[in-house]
C-alpha cells in the first residue's frame, strides 16, 4: 500500500532506486514488490523499463472500495432497525471470489455470536453466501463452487450441487435465502439478496441468531420482511 500510495503521489513515475529509498526498504524487495504487482496490472513500467507507474486496475480497486462503503452506508440503518425489530443481530455481506465476507454488521448485548466484519464464510451453506449466488447462471455457479468444492460442516450441510441447484432455485422464487443449522450446529439464519439497477446481485442483508432463539417456523416470517428491506436498499443504492 505504501508503494501504491507513493506512485499515486507522481505523474512521471519513479525508478527502483527511487522507490527503495524512499520506502526504506532494500533494492531488491522493491523489485519483488514491483515486480509482484506489475503482474496483477496494478503497476506498469515505462518503455525505457527503468520507470514505474500506477497500472490500469488500480482505478478498479477504488471502485470497489467506493461501492463496498456506499453499500455499508446504506444498509447501516436497515440493520439496525432489523436488529430493533426481531431482537437479533443483522449484517450485510458481499461476495469475494468463492467466499462470501461480511463488511457490517450491528451487535447485540448479551449475544455472543460467532461473527465479525471481515468474516468470509462458504458460499453453500450460509444465508448470506446462498443469497449471493441464487441469481447465478448454472455455468457460473459450477465455475465458482468448482474452486472451493461444497466442504461438509455438519450432518445438515447441503454437499451435492445438484440439491443446491434446487434450494437455490426456491430462494429465487420466495425472495430469501435460510441456513438452518448447515454451517454451524445451533445457529440459524435468513438473508435476501441486494441487487443493482440491472439486477446485478451486489450484496445481500440477513440475521441470525441461536436455534432456541430463531425458530424454524419464524423464519419464512422474517424472510419477507429481509427481502421488502432489500428492496428499499436497491432503491437508495440505484436512486
Amino acid at each position: 500500500m505504501d508503494l501504491l500510495n507513493l506512485l499515486a503521489s507522481t505523474s512521471t513515475g519513479l525508478n527502483l532506486s527511487t522507490i527503495s529509498r524512499r520506502l526504506n526498504i532494500p533494492k531488491s524487495s522493491a523489485y519483488y514488490l514491483v515486480t509482484t504487482l506489475a503482474k496483477r496490472n496494478c503497476v506498469r513500467r515505462k518503455p525505457d523499463g527503468r520507470v514505474y507507474l500506477l497500472g490500469t486496475d488500480v482505478p478498479g480497486f477504488a471502485k470497489a472500495s467506493s461501492a463496498e462503503s456506499d453499500l455499508k452506508v446504506v444498509c447501516l440503518p436497515h440493520l439496525e432497525a432489523l436488529s430493533r425489530t426481531f431482537g437479533m443481530p443483522a449484517q450485510v455481506g458481499i461476495r469475494e471470489n468463492a467466499e462470501a465476507r461480511i463488511i457490517e454488521r450491528t451487535a447485540m448485548p448479551g449475544l455472543k455470536l460467532d461473527s465479525w466484519v471481515g468474516r468470509h464464510l462458504d458460499l453453500h451453506c450460509t444465508a448470506i453466501g446462498k443469497a449471493l449466488i441464487s441469481h447465478l447462471a448454472h455455468s457460473q455457479l459450477e465455475t465458482l463452487l468448482r474452486i472451493r468444492g461444497l466442504p461438509r460442516h455438519n450432518e445438515n450441510t447441503i454437499c451435492s450441487l445438484e440439491v443446491l441447484k434446487s434450494h437455490l432455485a426456491e430462494t429465487r422464487r420466495r425472495g430469501f435465502a435460510t441456513d438452518n443449522e448447515e454451517h454451524e450446529l445451533g445457529v440459524r439464519c435468513v438473508a435476501s439478496p441486494v441487487f443493482n439497477s440491472v439486477g446485478g446481485t451486489v450484496g445481500a442483508i440477513g440475521v441470525f441468531a441461536s436455534s432456541d432463539r430463531l425458530r424454524h417456523s419464524e423464519m419464512s416470517g422474517i424472510g419477507f420482511e429481509l427481502t421488502r428491506v432489500a428492496r428499499e436498499i436497491c432503491r437508495s443504492l440505484n436512486g
